[in-house]
C-alpha cells in the first residue's frame, strides 16, 4: 500500500471518529435540555390547592421580620408575601393588582414585599438595593414606585439610579454610595437564599397564609389558554375575609 494512500486511510478515519463524538454532544445536550430544571422540580412536589387554580399548598411559609417593607398594619387578618423583582414587567403588573386590593381593604389587608433576583441578573439586584438603601430614609416606597413605573415603560437602567434617588428625594451621592454597601447586599442575599428555602423559584411570586401562587396573577378571574376558569386575587381575596 502507498504511503498516500494509508494517510488518506487514517484521515478518513479520524473524520468519522469526530463525527461520532460530535452527534454523541448534540445527542446528550438535547437530553439535558429536555430534562426538568431543578426549580421546576421544586414546584412538581409541591401539592395543589386545585388542579386548576394553580395555586400550591407552600411546604414552608414566610413569617413577619421587624424590618419588612410592609403596607398596611402588621396585625391585618390577612398577610401577602410578595417576592418581587423591581426590574421586571410581571411584578410591575401584579404590583398595581396589590395596590387596588388594598385600596379596597386597606384595614383587612398587610401587604410585605421582598426582592427575588436571579443571579444572573446585575439590574434587579440593583433595584433591590435601590429600594432599600431609599428605606433608610423612610422613601422606598416612592423609589418603588418609580423603579416599577420605568420598568412598565422599558426605561430602567443601572445608569440613571443616581437620577432616580435625585427624583425621588435623596442625595444622590449617598444614595450611590449604599448601593455598594456590602451589608446591604448581604441583607439581599439572605432574603433572596430565604426565598429559595420558600421553593420560589421566580419573581413574582406570592405566599397567602398557607397558599403559594406564582406570576402575576390577575385582579379578575380569568380563563387561561387551557380553557380553566382561574380565580383573580380579587376572588382569592374575598373567600379569605369570609
Amino acid at each position: 500500500m502507498k504511503k498516500s494512500e494509508k494517510n488518506l486511510k487514517y484521515l478518513i478515519a479520524l473524520v468519522v471518529v469526530l463525527l461520532i463524538i460530535f452527534l454523541i454532544m448534540l445527542v446528550c445536550r438535547a437530553r439535558k435540555n429536555d430534562s426538568p430544571s431543578e426549580a421546576s422540580k421544586l414546584l412538581e412536589n409541591l401539592p395543589v390547592t386545585d388542579a386548576k387554580a394553580q395555586t400550591y399548598v407552600a411546604d414552608k411559609i414566610p413569617s413577619l421580620n421587624s424590618d419588612d417593607k410592609i403596607f398596611g398594619s402588621k396585625d391585618a387578618p390577612i398577610k401577602i408575601f410578595v417576592y418581587e423583582d423591581g426590574s421586571n414587567l410581571y411584578s410591575a403588573r401584579l404590583a398595581d393588582t396589590l395596590d387596588k386590593l388594598y385600596a379596597e381593604t386597606p384595614s383587612q389587608l398587610a401587604i410585605i414585599v421582598r426582592p427575588f433576583i436571579s443571579k444572573e441578573s446585575v439590574l434587579a439586584k440593583e433595584a433591590a438595593l435601590a429600594v432599600e438603601c431609599a428605606g433608610d430614609e423612610n422613601k422606598w416606597i416612592q423609589m418603588r414606585a418609580l423603579l416599577f413605573a420605568k420598568t412598565k415603560n422599558t426605561s430602567l437602567a443601572v445608569t440613571d439610579f443616581g437620577k432616580y434617588a435625585e427624583q425621588v428625594g435623596l442625595d444622590k451621592n449617598v444614595f450611590l454610595s449604599c448601593l455598594t454597601n456590602q451589608t446591604k447586599s448581604a441583607k439581599i442575599e439572605k432574603l433572596n437564599s430565604e426565598a429559595e428555602g420558600y421553593s420560589v423559584i421566580g419573581a413574582p411570586t406570592i405566599f397567602i397564609d398557607d397558599e403559594m401562587i406564582p406570576g402575576a396573577r390577575p385582579y379578575e378571574d380569568y380563563v387561561d389558554s387551557n380553557g380553566d376558569s382561574i380565580e383573580g386575587l380579587k376572588t382569592l381575596i374575598a373567600k379569605k375575609l369570609k
